[in-house]
């Protein structure tokens, strides 16, 4: 069996796939990698998600802050719950001290540090430069090198783009 991924989905793309579903849009790229984890496998390869209690918190206070009823809201963050209990990976991630200036990317991004994800899934690139992050591609690729780890943080269109042409195992090893 082939090497699984371990995935982490900024908050930003949850909000994306919701708001597609609730417009009645299919096939966006956030709707397809939430049904990737949803599945639990990407062209045959395991994926795990990496999320922490922290990012399901927050997603269910943006969702709110975008209309979305609290119950709806609450149902929403259970399910993706869910997703990461199918394989232990809720982490409690987010120690505050990687030097990034908005908070709740800083959290994220120790999440996906913690939790050993090879990836991290966001449109919002901006805020995760730092002196670790280098830009492999301008706005659709970054490489964050930790002491002992190195991450990936790629524009959903970009993780697509590799899903559609079955290479995500080789650019992500």
């Amino acid at each position: 069996m082939a090497k699984g991924l371990r995935w982490c989905l900024d908050l930003n793309i949850w909000c994306a796939a919701l708001l597609a579903d609730l417009k009645g849009t299919h096939d966006s790229a956030c709707q397809n990698l939430v049904e990737i984890v949803q599945n639990g496998h990407c062209n045959e390869v395991p994926v795990q998600l990496v999320i922490s209690w922290g990012m399901l918190n927050r997603l269910q206070q943006v969702l709110m802050r975008l209309g979305i009823r609290a119950n709806d809201a609450a149902n929403y963050v259970d399910v993706i719950r869910a997703y990461g209990s199918l394989d232990p990976s809720v982490t409690l991630g987010g120690t505050g001290i990687i030097p990034l200036q908005d908070e709740e990317d800083r959290h994220v991004l120790e999440t996906a540090l913690a939790g050993k994800a090879d990836v991290l899934v966001t449109a919002n690139f901006s805020d995760f430069l730092s002196k670790e992050t280098s830009e492999v591609m301008i706005n659709r690729h970054y490489r964050y090198l930790a002491p002992n780890q190195s991450l990936e943080i790629l524009h959903p269109y970009l993780l697509m783009e590799w899903v559609r042409l079955d290479v995500v195992l080789k650019n992500l090893s």
